[in-house]
């Protein structure tokens, strides 16, 4: 991907990527053609669905955040493999950041999400409860600052957990941090931490706990359904239309 990248960027004699030890950033000139590169995905996506009109129902390519997909998947396979044998499905679990990334860069049809912004073309599929979870054994200390792991800044529960802990004035300190949802549920499962989770995700390890004399209250997260701009396959209208209708009679 370095090469081809480079390749265009020599093509087009101009720099598109700032490249640093850490991250690689769009320039001036890469946000410039941003939008004209999108479109061009988009024209090159409907041209490849036109040439496989042999097919009789298309592929759809499915993003779903991690923590969601023991509620919502089965369900949804089971309605696809029975009803809709021809559709080809591609699905991936990924923290909701990098999800609305890869819609954002065309590589995902549709994406269920909770971000901390929320999307104004999204569709807001449901509001669920949040809920404060610990292991088993894991005792809160009222004197003590609340050990917490999660994840990064970009994580919409991390928002919510700071934002309760900052209303309230809870001393609380970072045990862990990681992009990982298995590492941040090791740490817990551990005893270590307590952490942040929706309601009908907490696997059976751990529990939920609520103490308002030392845990704030966490409100609620929007759950929303990102599409990708531009045409989409019948079988990605199915699989919308499917998870619309999950979370309605949920």
């Amino acid at each position: 991907m370095s090469i081809r990248i480079q390749k265009l960027e020599d093509a087009l004699g101009i720099r598109l990527f700032e490249r640093g030890p850490h991250e690689v950033t769009l320039t001036a000139e890469g946000r410039d053609l941003l939008p004209d590169f999108r479109a061009f995905v988009d024209v090159q996506d409907r041209m490849y669905e036109r040439t496989q009109s042999s097919r009789e129902f298309g592929s759809v390519r499915l993003g779903v955040a991690e923590g969601y997909e023991a509620a919502l998947l089965p369900g949804l396979l089971k309605h696809m493999w029975q009803d809709h044998a021809a559709a080809e499905l591609e699905i991936r679990c990924q923290p909701s950041w990098r999800l609305q990334q890869m819609i954002e860069a065309r590589t995902l049809d549709l994406a269920v999400v909770t971000l901390p912004e929320e999307a104004p073309s999204a569709v807001t599929l449901c509001r669920t409860p949040l809920h404060w979870v610990a292991a088993s054994r894991f005792e809160l200390a009222p004197a003590v600052p609340v050990p917490i792991a999660w994840h990064p800044d970009t994580c919409f529960f991390r928002c919510v957990a700071a934002a309760a802990f900052k209303s309230q004035g809870v001393p609380h300190r970072e045990v862990l941090c990681s992009a990982d949802t298995r590492v941040v549920r090791a740490a817990v499962e551990a005893g270590t931490a307590v952490t942040v989770m929706a309601e009908g995700t907490v696997p059976e390890t751990l529990r939920v706990i609520s103490d308002p004399s030392i845990l704030p209250p966490l409100g609620t997260a929007p759950i929303q359904l990102l599409e990708r701009p531009g045409l989409q396959s019948e079988a990605s209208g199915v699989v919308k239309r499917k998870l619309v209708d999950a979370y309605r009679e949920s």
